[in-house]
């Protein structure tokens, strides 16, 4: 569990440090849990799971409230699936997801594997933001006919 030079931790607390959010413990801890492994994605249900079996004293509602202003300071993103549930995404990066309803696992696709050749006119006095694309699985399911 080597989280002294990950550079994945390294960066959010950076950009923590260029936000106007103050530098806590908490805040602090919840970007080692989420940026440990990189880029990945987690329900706010899913950090506070990982900060009780550290040990750590941190409420679920504290939990979403520094989830939510990391992604407004852009130091994760949020994805809300078709299932309502909303996934904390440590990729900043523009990219796409899959997301399969029967595990509820929510998978990165690069950018460039998804070709968008055509977008309706924005409207005026308004600007292109971004795109989000989530491409919805299902499990097969084989019908016997006996």
């Amino acid at each position: 569990k080597n989280m002294k030079n990950n550079r994945h931790i390294e960066l959010a607390l950076n950009s923590l440090k260029n936000s106007p959010l103050k530098i806590t413990k908490q805040r602090v801890d919840i970007i080692k849990i989420l940026f440990k492994d990189g880029n990945d994605h987690f329900t706010a249900e899913d950090v506070h799971r990982k900060i009780e079996k550290l040990g750590l004293n941190i409420s679920l509602a504290t939990v979403y409230n520094c989830l939510n202003q990391f992604t407004n300071y852009n130091i994760i993103k949020s994805v809300k699936t078709s299932c309502n549930k909303i996934y904390f995404d440590t990729n900043t990066r523009s990219h796409y997801h899959f997301f399969c309803k029967s595990s509820s696992n929510l998978t990165d696709i690069e950018s460039n594997n998804i070709k968008i050749s055509k977008l309706p006119k924005i409207p005026g006095g308004k600007k292109l933001d971004s795109i989000d694309i989530i491409v919805n699985l299902s499990d097969w399911y084989w019908l016997s006919l006996s």
